[in-house]
């Protein structure tokens, strides 16, 4: 018997794996698990070069697989001033000011995680108190729920606000600016804001990172969005700094680029996977294209954003490319077109099946069509949530309407792979947040706390073709795994977003907190 180098026993074990579906204990040799099996087996595992953990009844889980994250992005809001837990606006004032001394007068300043509803105010700070404190710097904080911020005059100014009336612009009984800009208003003051240099990119994506790994995710699907992303991915593979597995999906306009700068490099914690055609826009903005007008626009029913022929010639060129095709659809009359494409266009078997994100309002006729065409399903739990509690989702698509809405429970019911992710930094992180979501959903399609492990972890892995080295805890896969304080199986349901993250094991290495 081969002795491990890593033995994890006394666990309660989630193995995701049907033939075994729970264990005690864990044998590691390399990057790979070895046994998994029993307390009294696993001595046959140890001599003295092992490193030996004790659970203490802690449970163990495949690492979570996040299927839909913007690296980038969250990186660089983990560099902003954290508002989330400020009691009050004069705890936001300490807090600015204290930045302001580290940064310097005239740089801008950005907050996020505002929540007035957490403060003893019970409102939004105003522009006049960001500007008591922080007169010379242009100030931007961003809300926790919804499209909001508030904004000193050092950035209204910058944006150029003052000359314009905007809707969403708000002005107090005198028709003084506030500083609070919401919905699309919230994009005036966003343009301005200055980008950040590659290096300060650089080291925020690895801040970022660095997070997932804490979070006990060993996986994700990193959805790219600008250019700037390019050499800065290309940097992490090609110094070996990842520190969990990347699945790169970039959008088509990308995609030569991607294909020219990306498709040769060579890591086993790296992959050019897929490329995204969006077809439409989202709920929130009534800009996914719907068959009926919204419910609360009677003469809007969004648009799609590329025409027939056009999805046709990149679905082509992705699946040519090697890539697994997939399209961002939201409404039913993208996911109709979505599906029309994906069933007229050649299959590249050597790809994983295509795939739809979101597929948010959806019908019986489409979700038979999804499963016929073995097409899998990627969904934001915490997206979800917030469509029915931030953006009125009932309102905006009428009672006969919001019941199809991504309609999880069924689509399984019918057979369809589900898998699911963050959506971050537009919704939390934390993989425990997002299974909580999908289990507390008032209507029919709340799904049990197993059905939504399982799209954080085998159906995932499934998604992309590769059950084969993860998803599940199983001998020969690769040992990536994270250890919880608690079985969320076995928590309230209220609950299971507070189970932590022990300590991670990526590539068989544990990775444990640095807080």
């Amino acid at each position: 018997m081969t002795p491990a180098d890593l033995v994890l026993f006394n666990g309660d074990i989630i193995t995701m794996n049907s033939k075994m579906p729970s264990a005690q204990a864990i044998a590691v040799k390399g990057d790979r698990i070895s046994y998994v099996g029993s307390n009294q087996e696993i001595k046959q595992y140890i001599d003295e070069k092992t490193q030996v953990i004790d659970l203490g009844g802690k449970t163990v889980m495949p690492g979570f697989i996040d299927t839909h994250t913007h690296v980038v992005d969250y990186g660089r809001m983990l560099t902003w001033l954290d508002l989330e837990c400020t009691s009050s606006i004069k705890e936001i004032q300490t807090q600015l000011t204290e930045r302001v001394k580290r940064v310097g007068e005239g740089k801008w300043v950005l907050g996020r995680a505002l929540n007035p509803e957490r403060l003893l105010e019970k409102r939004l700070p105003t522009r006049q108190e960001l500007d008591a404190v922080a007169p010379d710097n242009p100030v931007v904080f961003y809300c926790q729920l919804g499209q909001v911020c508030v904004a000193s005059s050092k950035a209204l100014e910058a944006a150029k606000i003052s000359q314009q009336n905007n809707i969403g612009i708000e002005r107090n009984s005198i028709g003084e600016l506030t500083g609070v800009l919401r919905d699309q208003a919230t994009n005036l003051v966003w343009g301005v804001i200055p980008e950040p240099t590659q290096q300060e990119l650089y080291e925020a994506t690895e801040l970022a990172l660095e997070n997932f790994v804490q979070a006990g995710i060993t996986s994700i699907h990193w959805i790219m969005l600008s250019e700037a992303e390019l050499p800065i991915i290309q940097k992490l593979v090609e110094t070996g700094s990842l520190p969990l597995r990347v699945y790169l999906i970039v959008p088509t306009n990308l995609l030569d680029l991607a294909l020219q700068n990306l498709k040769q490099l060579k890591n086993d914690r790296f992959k050019l996977g897929g490329a995204v055609i969006f077809a439409d826009g989202y709920l929130a903005s009534r800009t996914a294209a719907l068959l009926e007008p919204y419910s609360d626009s009677p003469t809007n029913q969004g648009k799609l954003l590329c025409q027939q022929n056009e999805m046709f010639a990149l679905a082509d060129k992705i699946q040519n490319s090697g890539l697994q095709l997939i399209i961002h659809a939201v409404g039913d009359k993208a996911i109709r077109e979505a599906l029309n494409i994906i069933q007229h266009t050649n299959r590249n078997p050597a790809v994983p099946r295509p795939r739809i994100e979101q597929a948010a309002v959806l019908n019986h006729q489409t979700m038979r069509c999804i499963e016929e065409l073995n097409i899998s399903v990627s969904v934001q739990p915490c997206v979800v949530a917030a469509e029915f509690s931030v953006w009125s989702a009932k309102e905006r698509l009428g009672e006969k309407r919001v019941h199809w809405l991504f309609p999880v429970k069924e689509l399984l019911s019918c057979g369809v792979l589900v898998s699911a992710g963050s959506d971050c930094p537009m919704e939390p992180l934390n993989p425990l947040c997002g299974i909580e979501a999908a289990v507390k959903r008032e209507d029919m399609q709340k799904v049990s706390v197993f059905e939504a492990l399982q799209m954080y972890t085998k159906f995932a892995a499934r998604a992309v073709s590769e059950m084969a080295d993860k998803g599940s805890i199983e001998q020969d896969k690769l040992a990536d795994l994270v250890v919880l304080s608690n079985n969320p199986t076995s928590v309230p349901v209220k609950e299971i977003a507070s189970v932590s993250a022990c300590f991670t094991v990526f590539n068989g290495v544990v990775h444990r907190s640095k807080s």
